[in-house]
């Protein structure tokens, strides 16, 4: 096998997965590195998505990076343009940049047994190109595919059609009669912003979303002073939201705290919208967390709006400037947006990766992506993921997660650089990790509805049951007898 040598390492996606294994690396001594990234800048979701409201669900001082503290958010819930900002002093504070290879797209990935290296096929401005690399990481992202439903008539609809993740800010919407279709995270942003300027807004609603409060606000100038002035101030403000986050974090189907957060925003419903049978169309039928629980009053305020409709009927075809209901209604429309999420069950996307003897990472997942704590997956040497299956994080912030990843993904490299060959985690360690996995997944919450968390076949594929110190620890190193080092 191959003699120690500095590894190379090519990291896909230069969102904050990619950024802070890039880091991580960096920190160990590791400078070999290239960050594929197919947009124009780094960034990730925050680049992409940049549609009115866009905003993040977990308060800024706690979605950021460990490493890269920031004092200067401006307020509590930081909303896209300054995530963005944050990532791309990121890149500068920490030499990033160097290391950035833009508007590239990999395309495929093989491993090569005899040089224990992997093979990348490259999608360039300039036409296609390849990179060998000892170390895959792909940290594309849970978020990185719009889902469009397979609805008659929409591709041909007229009008302007824009997908949240993919806005044209071209559009002008004022004056216009706009149909959003989708309630989930990106519709209860942007509806309130269309509201603002649109002549008529109709929601078209599948399930309503259970909301709680969102103390969204700017930080006072007193409190902006402290933070700048006094970095622990920044760090008891994080730890504060951590351990809010974690102690709330229960997923258990039995568990008596999820019922109680449920009567906590079955209050705020009840306190926001005053009209019944208003109330009840925006009353779920499921339990509280069992599908992604949403925050603030501004999505049930602006349905109250009079120029806003909520339409619960089923849409059954998109017309020339018009939407049908399963009731036989005809909504008028002139433009359509798509609030309508992700392909969250297809990990890595369209990358294909093939393994030892040829193998497709695609092929053998099929609808049911499989690996050991989301990062690797037996029969792939030497390649990581970070934010794979089953590492979404049920109570906490995901940025944490991607940090614990990247310290195991950080260990494995130290091996190689010692010993060189190839690393892969062990087929009955995965088997057994997965066995337990869905053992505890059966117990949760998340079981009692279908959500995005399901893959096509029903399984959940991904969310992490436990809590993220278990994550935490579990990637803290790799144990021997997980996986196997060839080197000799």
């Amino acid at each position: 096998m191959t003699a120690p040598r500095v590894p190379s390492v090519v990291i896909i996606g230069a969102g904050f997965g990619g950024m802070a294994a890039a880091v991580a690396l960096r920190r160990a001594g590791f400078g070999d590195i290239t960050i594929v990234e197919r947009a124009d800048g780094v960034g990730g979701t925050w680049r992409s998505n940049t549609y009115p409201g866009a905003a993040c669900d977990v308060q800024s001082h706690l979605y950021s990076l460990s490493f890269a503290p920031n004092p200067d958010w401006s307020r509590t819930y930081a909303r896209q343009p300054e995530i963005l900002a944050y990532l791309e002093t990121v890149a500068d504070d920490f030499g990033l940049r160097r290391h950035l290879r833009l508007e590239t797209t990999v395309t495929r990935a093989r491993w090569h047994e005899s040089s224990a290296q992997w093979r990348l096929e490259l999608e360039t401005a300039s036409g296609p190109d390849t990179v060998v690399a000892d170390v895959l990481i792909s940290a594309v992202g849970l978020f990185a595919e719009p889902r469009v439903p397979d609805i008659d008539g929409l591709s041909g609809f007229p009008g302007p059609l824009v997908h949240t993740s993919r806005w044209d800010h071209t559009v002008s919407w004022a004056g216009r009669r706009v149909g959003v279709i989708g309630t989930g995270a990106s519709g209860v942003q942007v509806i309130p912003e269309l509201a603002q300027v649109a002549d008529h807004v109709t929601v078209f609603q599948r399930t309503p979303p259970w909301m709680v409060p969102k103390d969204d606000r700017y930080f006072t100038a007193e409190e902006l002073e402290r933070f700048r002035r006094d970095p622990a101030a920044v760090a008891a403000e994080r730890e504060r939201i951590w351990t809010e986050f974690h102690v709330n974090s229960a997923v258990a189907a039995d568990d008596p705290l999820v019922a109680g957060r449920q009567g906590y925003a079955e209050a705020f419903l009840d306190a926001q919208v005053a009209e019944p049978g208003l109330r009840e169309a925006l009353t779920p039928d499921y339990p509280f967390r069992c599908k992604r629980v949403l925050l603030g009053a501004g999505y049930y305020q602006a349905l109250q709006r009079d120029h806003v409709e909520l339409v619960t009927d089923p849409i059954v075809r998109v017309g020339d400037h018009a939407i049908d209901t399963a009731s036989g209604r005809r909504v008028d429309v002139d433009a359509i947006v798509l609030a309508t999420g992700f392909e969250t069950s297809r990990y890595l996307a369209d990358l294909e990766v093939f393994g030892t003897g040829g193998r497709s990472l695609h092929d053998e997942w099929g609808d049911d992506p499989r690996a050991y704590l989301g990062v690797a997956v037996h029969g792939y040497p030497n390649f990581f993921m970070l934010y794979g299956p089953n590492t979404n994080q049920g109570g906490n912030s995901i940025v944490y997660v991607l940090e614990a990843a990247a310290e195991l993904v950080v260990d494995a490299v130290r091996r190689l650089a010692r010993r060189g060959g190839s690393v892969e985690v062990r087929a009955d360690a995965q088997a057994r990790f997965n066995a337990r996995l869905e053992a505890d997944l059966e117990r949760s919450v998340w079981t009692q509805c279908d959500s995005y968390f399901r893959s096509p076949s029903g399984r959940i594929v991904t969310q992490w049951p436990y809590t993220e110190l278990e994550y935490a620890r579990a990637t803290e190193r790799l144990r021997d007898e997980h996986w196997h080092h060839r080197h000799d």
